[in-house]
């Protein structure tokens, strides 16, 4: 009996383990421009910000992807610009983009949980030898694991370049991302289902 116990805390254990390294994201923050009833653009660059070159061209490779009519800021400005506000300023004026789309790595935390291995004990029990013996020998001692999550929180933004005004924001939460592609894509899908949603862009074509 106590082997098919423990054989079921190991199941349960294992489902737990990889429910947990699964990777999630949810928006914790949304904002829209109150004004703005679509977005509807036709030259697009998206802008991964961050001080590791490679994450960023990751970022706004795996952007350009997803976001229509959008080509990565690494393309049309130079890395040693792109943190000049002025200088990328006129690279998106003058290359005629009318949108600018872009992520950022806010932090990382993480979140331990403990999960015991040992069926909880009855007072009642301990009453009498009997009583205690029979518990005592189904309950040995089992010490559990130990799950650690990694969130990592991105913000997405999306200006406009005529008058860089901000028309939509959102920061999202993702548990365990396996890479940054992962992360992007999933984010980039998070933010696009709730642009569906507030029916400011149309559902994606099947």
């Amino acid at each position: 009996m106590r082997r098919i116990h423990h054989a079921v805390l190991l199941c349960a254990a294992a489902v737990a383990i990889t429910a947990c390294a699964s990777s999630k994201t949810t928006l914790t923050t949304t904002w829209k421009d109150p004004s703005v009833t679509e977005l509807r653009f036709s030259k697009i660059v998206t802008v991964g910000v961050s001080a590791d070159p490679r994450w960023r061209e990751i970022v706004e490779d795996e952007l350009s992807y997803l976001v229509k009519n959008s080509v990565p800021a690494y393309s049309v400005i130079p890395e040693d610009a792109a943190r000049n506000l002025e200088t990328a300023r006129r690279f998106l004026k003058s290359g005629g983009y009318d949108a600018v789309v872009l992520m950022r790595l806010v932090g990382v935390d993480k979140e331990t949980t403990y999960y015991s291995g040992t069926d909880p004990w009855w007072p009642a029990t301990y009453g009498t030898m009997g009583g205690y013996w029979g518990y005592a020998w189904t309950s040995a001692y089992d010490p559990g694991y130990m799950s650690t999550t990694q969130y990592v929180n991105i913000e997405a933004l999306i200006y406009r370049v005529s008058d860089e005004k901000l028309l939509f924001g959102a920061q999202s939460r993702t548990s365990n991302p396996a890479a940054a592609r992962e992360l992007t894509g999933q984010v980039t899908k998070a933010v696009r289902d709730e642009l569906v949603k507030l029916k400011l862009v149309p559902p994606p074509e099947k």
